[in-house]
């Protein structure tokens, strides 16, 4: 007596897979504004890298925070990260204003 085969459950291989094509669609479709961040050092001091990486944020971008480490390689180093929003064109971070008297 054989027993009816089991029903066809999708693998978790091919789960696995399909994870990033889905996070790719949702990134891209689901927002206006993007976090990001950029990273520089400097053998100088901490204000010395967050200015260095403050020269590389685009026109657009909305800094958000700023995180440092100190690190010791051969001399001291001083490796700060800037995150930033970028604000797509055409829009604004500030609300509108709004007309009228005050």
């Amino acid at each position: 007596m054989s027993h009816p085969p089991a029903p066809h459950q999708p693998s978790s291989r091919r789960l696995l897979l399909g994870l990033p094509l889905v996070a790719g669609l949702l990134l891209a479709f689901c927002g206006e504004s993007r976090a990001e961040s950029i990273t520089a050092e400097s053998i100088w001091d901490k204000n010395n890298a967050i200015e260095r990486a403050q020269q590389q944020l685009p026109a657009n971008a909305t800094v958000t925070g700023t995180n440092c480490t100190v690190v010791r390689v051969r001399d001291w180093r001083y490796i700060c990260t800037v995150s930033y929003t970028l604000i797509p064109p055409g829009g604004s971070a500030a609300p509108a204003p709004q007309s009228g008297s005050y």
